[in-house]
Formats: C-alpha cells, structure tokens, sequence
C-alpha cells in the first residue's frame, strides 16, 4: 500500500510539475483591448468635417460668379473663372481639397474647371448632388457633389460643384496616439482597402468588422478583446497535481510504519494538510479579490500625481484640473459634455457643465478659436436667460469650458413629447416661454465689450434643441458656438452656412451677411412650434419648390389651434417674413408684440408654471413611464 502511493505520487508529482513549469514558461498571448469606446469618437470626427465638407460645397453652389460662370459656354466661362472672381475661388481651397465645377448636359458631367488645376478630383459621372466615400491607403476621401442652379439653361439645364476632401495621418494624429496607449487598433474598410489607425495587430489577432453610422459604405474594423489569462489552467492544474503528489508521497512514506501507527500518522497528518491548505488558499482568493475590485484612478503602487486623463477616459470619480467628474451628458462634433463638481476649499462644491474640446480637434487653430469664440461671447452676455460662463482654459492639452449647469432638458424633446401624445403646450406657458427665449436673444445682441464698445452678437442657430427650461422654470438659451460678433478671432470661410437649415433665414441659407433680424426670424420660428405644436422645415427646397410669394408657406397658427388669438397670426409669419426689412428690427420690438396679446388674453406665466409643465412633461416621459433628463450644453 505504502510503495503504491509512493509510486503515484512521484507520477503525479513528476506530471503536475511539468504542467506548472509548462504555464510559467509559454508565451503569453497578448492582451487585446476592446477598441469599441474609440469608434463613437472617430464617428463623430467624420461627422464633423462631413458637414463642414456639406455646407461649404453648398455654400459654393450658391455664390453668384459659380452660376454666372456655368450659364455660359465653355470658353466664356474658362475666361470669367481667370478673372478676379475665379483668383477669389482659389483662395477657398483648403489643403487637402480639390473642387471641380461643371455643367450636366444629358445626364453626363462636362468639367469645366478644377482647382488646383493638377488636382485629383473624384470622377464626378453624372453631377447629382451627394455625399461619398473612399479609402486609400494612406487615408480616407471625402467627396460632395451640390447642384447649381443655373441662371441660363441654354448652354446646359443644371451644373455642378463638387469638393473632394482628404484625411491623412495627420487629421488622426491624436486618435492614434489614444489607440496606441490603449494597446489597441482599428480599421476604416470600403471593399478592399483599407486605412488602420493606432497599434496594428499581431498575427493571428481575431477582427471583426460592424458598418459605421457614418456612412452605409465603410466599415469599421477593430480586434476582438483577448485577456492574458490563458496560461492560468496550466498553473491550477499544475499546481493541484504537484501538491497531490506530495500528499501521495508522504503517505506512502509513512504507509511504511506499523499499521496502528500508519492509521493514526496519516489521519493526524493529512487532517494537518487540510488544515493548513485551506486558509492559505482563502486568503490568496481574497487577496486577489481586493485587487480586482481597486476603485479606477486609484494609484497602486505610486503616484499618479500630473496625470491628466484624456476625454476618452474621463468617468465618473476622474479629475480634470480642479473639476470632478459626476456624469458623462453627451458628446457633438466639437466637444465632449460632462457633468462635473467644483473642487473647493471647506467642503465647497458646485456643480457645472464641463465642455471638453475633442483631443483631435485642439491641433487645429481654427478650431480651437472656434471653440475659444462661443465661451469668450458667451462669458459677456450677463443675463438670467443665457447660460452663464463660469470658467475657460487649457488643462494639460485639453481645452475646457466651465458653465452654468441646468437640471432640466432641452425645449426640442419637450414639444417632441407633447407632439407625439397630442398634449399641446399650455398657452400661457408657450406664451412665457417664448417671451424669455426673446429677452435671453436681445442680451446677446446688446452686449458690450468691457470698454463699452457694441459686440454686435449675432446667435445664428435659435432654436428649440438650443434653449434648455429646468424643473425651476427657468428659461435659458444656450450654444453660442457659431455665433457671429464684430470682433471675433475666426471668421467663416466663404462658402460656409453654419446653422440649422430648417430654422434658418432665408438670407442666413444663401450664405449673405446676416444681423440680428435673423435671429428675429429663428425666433418666430420657435414660437410657431412653441404655440402650434407643428413642426417648422423651411429651407431652400421649400423656396425653390414653392417660391418667395407666400412666404414662409405656412398654414396660419390660429388654424392649427383652435382657441389661439388670431392675433398671434400676424405677429408670427411677418416676423418670418422672406424679406428682413419685412421684419421686426429687433428682438425687444417683437417680444413688444407678444406682450400685448399676453396683457389682452391675460396670459402670463411664472417660473412656477413653466416648472409645472416641465416636471409634468418629464414625469410622464416615453411611454407613460418616469423621465430623468439631466442636460447642459449642446456639444
């Protein structure tokens, strides 16, 4: 009996050492990093320069020397593109761009002009308007097509301006470098070719590919999370058959005494085993446990002090300068939008909306003045229906802006909400609603510089999704991002339309020189959708389908809601009037307006009402169930 055990246990000894030396020693596979969290962030770098690549394409097709150019024969127009017009068209190229402007005769696209003349233009078939996509290896391609509407269709009916834009390494340099630290990779795939970003995979890598929100056409490849613990096994089962066989070794060696004495031994020696192994064992489990449940941004064996965590890694507990992060709200084009607690002295905390520039955007000076611009505007616009700046500045490489943060939601999912269940908007609520709405755009428009000087502020994008009401009642008007002043450090390039098609004037759609009367007729806008419940969509396809009499094209309110003063009619659809002359000039003499059929009507509002109807809207939410909306600035 002894010998036998002997013999096994040397076996399993001999086995279980093997299997142990066997895990320590192997390769480790390497640890592959889920890339998913970094795709929202390339989707949204796309989106970006998508529509800026959309409005200025658009932009372009509407300038008057582009129609003038293309309403002519070739020759003419080759001459009229040499001269100073066609030296200001140049001037428009970005790096990286190429436009192509032509005629579409028979349903084929003639060519007749690309900048830079050596240009590689995408081959433009049939001039229709849209939006593609390529990839190469050395990035991606860009392309718009806009039509023009010709002045003279005698040379050809329709022509075309087309803008093809290139991404290289340079225009990811900061989501590489987010990749890389993270030990990860992906790739952006149309048919057989494809651009790879971050750290490239090592052979035998599992992928796996989803189609990008951006575009039906490009895919979006990224590695399939792989942890280092494959070798674990081999160390279980390696070790359990080694301490096997050291078990079986000692009882065989003491199988070997008498059989009392065997009996008594191996029962006192193998109760001390069972013993002593078990609390080891414990004790290892919970110490790995603490391990594992180590809170995140805790440093574990030194300091993390100077660390700053990019955007991408901002959650919850993380800490940017000398704010805290509570809650991820949101992320847009330009920005990430947190929720975040003022790190005091004593105890003090305050809560605030932190507007984080997207790490890829911050290389670009343009960009940055861009996102510079809304909170230098904003901060001089002191008014208690403009969200207020608190803070601006630059933490490690990340551009940051502190504002005013409001516990409520945006005006856009309240009137989506009463749209769909069919409750209209108390009127008298509508009524206060858009009155503060006027008075936060007339501060803006009456802003001063601090030596007194006019800012001449110009919004630019009023509308519903921009004014935030929280469950106190309050009224605040937000998104100053592409808002137009006399002095300002960045400057619209011409061909761009910045704004919200749908809301916009008819002078702000065509790309002119817009003033506060625009705001006027964005304004009236929000009160038709405020006092109607109905949807405003007036862009230039409107126009071009339906034509300037009539203008805006609109059914009168009154007969949208029975019971709304017909007075209301007049006030509205003047102040959208296609003409700006035809407008009130300011947003004081509209509001003006408003408040004489409030007086009339008895239709005042307070806080207190409007908080009523927000946290009735917000309590009953999708589907009849409660609705928690914490929201701050549109990114």
């Amino acid at each position: 009996m002894g010998k036998g055990l002997i013999v096994a246990g040397a076996l399993a000894l001999i086995v279980g050492g093997g299997a142990l030396g066997y895990g320590l020693t192997r390769p480790k596979p390497p640890v592959v990093v889920d890339a998913a969290p970094f795709i929202e962030k390339l989707e949204s770098m796309l989106a970006e320069h998508r529509n800026s690549l959309r409005q200025r394409a658009d932009g372009v097709a509407k300038e008057d020397y582009i129609k003038n150019g293309l309403s002519t024969d070739l020759q003419t127009a080759v001459d009229m593109y040499n001269s100073p017009k066609g030296g200001e068209l140049k001037l428009m190229v970005q790096p990286g761009e190429v436009m192509e402007c032509g005629q579409v005769v028979a349903g084929v696209a003639k060519q007749l002009l690309l900048v830079p003349p050596n240009g590689k233009a995408w081959l433009t078939k049939d001039g229709k308007p849209g939006d593609q996509v390529a990839v190469s290896d050395d990035g991606l391609v860009l392309n718009r097509v806009s039509m023009v509407q010709l002045y003279s269709t005698q040379f050809a009916p329709a022509g075309y301006v087309a803008i093809t834009q290139r991404l290289g390494a340079s225009d990811f340099t900061q989501l590489n470098k987010e990749l890389a630290a993270a030990n990860t990779g992906l790739a952006i795939v149309v048919g057989d070719n494809r651009f790879v970003l971050g750290k490239p995979w090592v052979a035998g890598i599992k992928t796996k590919q989803q189609a990008a929100k951006f575009d039906p056409a490009l895919m979006v490849e990224t590695a399939v999370p792989m942890g280092a613990g494959n070798f674990l096994p081999f160390l279980i089962a390696g070790g359990g058959g080694a301490g096997l066989g050291l078990l079986l070794l000692v009882l065989g060696m003491m199988g070997k005494r008498s059989s009392a004495g065997v009996a008594t031994s191996g029962v006192a020696a193998g109760a001390n085993v069972a013993n002593n192994a078990t609390p080891v064992g414990f004790a290892a489990t919970e110490a790995t446990g603490l391990a594992l449940g180590t809170p995140a941004g805790t440093s574990v064996g030194g300091s993390s002090a100077g660390l700053t965590p990019t955007p991408a890694a901002l959650g919850p507990g993380a800490v940017l300068g000398r704010w805290e992060i509570v809650q991820r709200l949101g992320s847009g084009g330009m920005a990430d939008v947190f929720k975040a607690r003022s790190l005091g002295e004593a105890g003090f905390a305050k809560m605030v909306a932190l507007k984080v520039m997207h790490g890829h955007l911050a290389r670009s000076p343009r960009a940055v003045d861009h996102f510079l611009d809304e909170a230098r505007l904003a901060a001089q616009i002191h008014h208690p229906n403009v969200v207020q700046i608190l803070d601006l500045g630059k933490i490690g490489n990340e551009y940051a802006i502190a504002m005013e943060f409001v516990d409520g939601v945006d005006l856009d999912r309240l009137l989506q909400g009463a749209r769909a269940s069919g409750r209209p908007v108390p009127l008298n609520v509508a009524v206060g609603v858009l009155r503060r709405i006027c008075d936060g755009v007339a501060a803006a428009h009456n802003a001063v510089s601090a030596d007194g000087t006019p800012l001449q502020i110009v919004h630019r994008d009023i509308k519903a999704a921009n004014v935030l009401v929280s469950r106190q009642g309050s009224v605040k008007v937000v998104d100053f991002g592409i808002a137009k002043a006399a002095v300002q450090s960045h400057f619209t390039v011409a061909g761009e339309t910045k704004g919200t098609p749908s809301m916009m004037a008819p002078e702000q759609r065509v790309g002119d020189v817009v003033d506060k009367r625009a705001d006027v007729y964005s304004l009236a806008a929000v009160g038709y959708e405020l006092l109607t419940g109905a949807a405003v969509n007036l862009d230039m396809a409107t126009i071009a389908h339906l034509g300037i009499a009539g203008w805006p094209h609109l059914p009168k309110p009154s007969e949208l809601r029975p019971g709304l003063p017909v007075e209301f009619d007049n006030i509205l659809l003047n102040a959208m009037a296609y003409e700006r002359t035809d407008r009130p000039d300011s947003c004081e003499m509209f509001e003006a307006q408003i408040e004489q059929v409030a007086q009339l009507y008895a239709l005042a509002a307070s806080d207190k009402d409007i908080g009523r109807w927000v946290a009735t809207e917000m309590q009953i939410g999708t589907d009849g169930e409660s609705t928690e909306i914490s929201r701050s600035l549109p990114a």
